[in-house]
C-alpha cells in the first residue's frame, strides 16, 4: 500500500507528498495505537504496550489473537504471526 511516510520531514516533490510503500509504517501504527485513537474507526488498535510488561502466558495468547483480529479488520492478510518473543514480534503478510 502506498502512502506518505511519516518521518522528521515529509518528503515533497514538486507541490505534492512523495508516496512510498507504507506497509511497515501502517503495522507499527496499528500495534502502538489504542482503541479509540482513530475517531473514524474507534475499534482499530492493538495497544501493544499494555501486553509487553505482562509476564503471563495467557497475555501473549490474547496479544496474538488481538493482533490477528486487528490486522484482519485493517484488510491485512496474515500468513505468519509469531509473538513468542515480545521484543521481536514477527508478522508476515500483505495488504
Amino acid at each position: 500500500m502506498n502512502d506518505f511516510i511519516i518521518e522528521e520531514d515529509l518528503l515533497i516533490a514538486g507541490e505534492d507528498f512523495v508516496l512510498e510503500v507504507a506497509d511497515q509504517q501502517n503495522l507499527q501504527h496499528l500495534l502502538l495505537s489504542q482503541k479509540g485513537g482513530y475517531k473514524e474507526f474507534p475499534i482499530l488498535g492493538v495497544g501493544i504496550k499494555k501486553y509487553i510488561n505482562s509476564p503471563d502466558a495467557t497475555s501473549r495468547l490474547r496479544l496474538e489473537n488481538e493482533i490477528d483480529k486487528q490486522l484482519t479488520y485493517d484488510n491485512f492478510h496474515v500468513t505468519t504471526l509469531d509473538v513468542n518473543d515480545l521484543q521481536n514480534i514477527r508478522i508476515d503478510g500483505n495488504y
